[in-house]
């Protein structure tokens, strides 16, 4: 074409990229790839920014960059310098030391501690301690740096408006034995008259039928020891004043909340739920209870809860027994002839046998086993009467005042009956009334008398040929065969020894019908 240049003067490199014109048109070659821009194509040109917003942006990302960096810059002169330095607003175990380093506070207070004195007050004390009475000596300046870690300056921008007391222990050294003298000086007047403290401890309540804890009460006694462990926190803190308080009393050794209590409480309620149920023949005749159980169990000094065997035993044996024993005992009875006795004395009857019955009482309590007891019997009777007759049909009637015995058989029907002379009531010798049972018989026996002349021998040896004791081998239904008349009132100038005598004839006949363990009743 014309005007153009010859493609061969072009200079030409596959792994160059090189613009160049071909008749006013732009080409751009890439490894041999060309590309070609019409005339009528606009020309790539940079945008245009007519308002400067780049530049502006620019700017204001240097400007904040240059902000934090200051604010950085005082932050860490803010850790740098409250590092060393108390935040405003700090004290120290109540002191003011703001704006000031250990080491003057430390500077201040060896200044100032030169006239310590500490003023202890309360619970009726008065004393003051001055570093002389007890050479004191203080180390200040760990103890304030320790104090001055406790606030992080790292967080010093929240923290300076934060006001904070920090603790410090001084750390002092004294002498204890001159603190100790000081404080046993300044208490003995006051313990002198004080109320001793009283521990807590269980009570039983009728109402709910349960040990239930009664609270501690303290006196006014001053603890010296407590109150030598107050006076050393207050002297570690550099306090001036110390007003003393409960923390000072002399404690109750056992208080409410002890574990001691609570676990002597629960054992003792144990015991008191083992109910006991008193039998015989299968009929309740008394129940051991909480009420009654409450007055055996004994406290230790430390509260344990035990059982006392001996008041139980004691109970069995006297209280119980002498409610259900009829031995001895008072009875009122018409006899099968008409008359109304009243008769007390005697060893047939009910007898309990305490001892065993206590032992069975002791372990069912002490295991916490509430429990059914047939009661043991050293002596039974022939039926459960109290008050009355509790023998049967059979038996002896001896009447003093008529001067008669008569036997009846297990009917009730009259077997025997004669006139009697009983012992010489005028000489001392009468007869002993009460309930009893033969407890023998025997033949062909001596009664030998007892050396009332005092002249060495028995006062008498008499032989007898029927024996029917019924206290002890003593007083007993035998033949008098000297005799020749019975009944009336020969008993009280011609009486016996005590024994009844009965004709030969009728002592035979007894012996015959009367058996071991017969009841003999013998009454006015």
């Amino acid at each position: 074409m014309n005007g153009d240049r010859p493609l061969a003067d072009t200079p030409q490199h596959d792994d160059l990229q090189q613009p160049f014109d071909v008749i006013g048109r732009t080409e751009t070659v890439r490894h041999g790839a060309a590309h070609f821009r019409t005339p009528t194509e606009p020309a790539e040109t940079p945008p245009i920014d007519p308002e400067g917003k780049g530049e502006k942006r620019h700017r204001t990302a240097k400007g904040w960059a240059i902000a934090l960096g200051i604010i950085a810059a005082l932050y860490l002169v803010g850790v740098a310098v409250w590092s060393n330095i108390y935040l405003p607003g700090t004290t120290i175990n109540g002191r003011d030391v703001s704006l000031r380093t250990p080491a003057a506070v430390s500077q201040e207070y060896n200044t100032s501690s030169a006239g310590y004195t500490l003023t202890v007050s309360g619970d009726g004390v008065a004393m003051s301690i001055k570093r002389a009475d007890i050479n004191l000596v203080y180390s200040y300046d760990d103890s304030l740096e320790a104090a001055l870690a406790q606030r992080s300056a790292w967080a010093w921008p929240v923290s300076i408006f934060q006001p904070e007391d920090l603790e410090a222990d001084y750390a002092p050294t004294f002498d204890a034995d001159m603190l100790k003298s000081a404080i046993a000086s300044a208490v003995a007047g006051v313990n002198a008259n004080a109320t001793q403290p009283k521990s807590a401890t269980l009570a039983y309540d009728s109402g709910s039928q349960t040990y239930q804890i009664q609270a501690e009460q303290y006196g006014t006694a001053v603890d010296p020891d407590a109150v030598f462990a107050e006076i050393s926190s207050a002297l570690s803190g550099y306090a001036e004043t110390l007003e003393l308080g409960q923390e000072s009393l002399v404690k109750p050794a056992i208080v409410s909340g002890d574990e001691v209590l609570t676990n002597a409480q629960q054992t003792a309620n144990g015991m008191l739920a083992a109910t006991q149920t008193l039998t015989t023949n299968g009929s309740t005749v008394d129940t051991v209870g909480p009420d009654l159980i409450s007055q055996w169990i004994d406290f230790a000094n430390d509260m344990t809860p035990s059982l006392n065997d001996t008041k139980v035993a004691n109970w069995a044996q006297n209280d119980f027994s002498k409610k259900e024993d009829s031995v001895g005992a008072s009875r009122t009875y018409t006899t099968p002839y008409g008359k109304q006795v009243s008769v007390s004395g005697g060893t047939y009857g009910w007898n309990v046998n305490g001892n065993e019955l206590a032992s069975s009482i002791s372990a069912n309590i002490k295991a916490g086993t509430a429990a059914s007891i047939d009661i043991p019997w050293k002596q039974t009777a022939s039926t459960v009467n109290p008050g009355g007759a509790d023998w049967g049909k059979r038996y002896i009637d001896v009447d003093l005042a008529e001067q008669h015995a008569r036997m009846y058989d297990e009917s009730g029907s009259l077997v025997w009956e004669t006139d009697i002379v009983s012992g010489n009531s005028t000489r001392g010798h009468g007869t002993p009334e009460g309930v009893y049972f033969i407890n023998n018989k025997a033949m062909n026996q001596t009664l030998i008398g007892l050396d009332e002349n005092h002249d060495g021998d028995p006062d008498y040896k008499t032989p007898v040929t029927y024996w029917l004791p019924f206290v002890d081998n003593l007083v007993a239904f035998h033949d008098a065969w000297w005799r020749g008349r019975f009944g009336g009132s020969i008993y009280q100038s011609n009486g016996s020894h005590g024994c009844i005598n009965l004709p030969s004839e009728k002592a035979k006949a007894l012996y015959g019908l009367a058996q071991v363990g017969d009841v003999v009743v013998v009454h006015k």
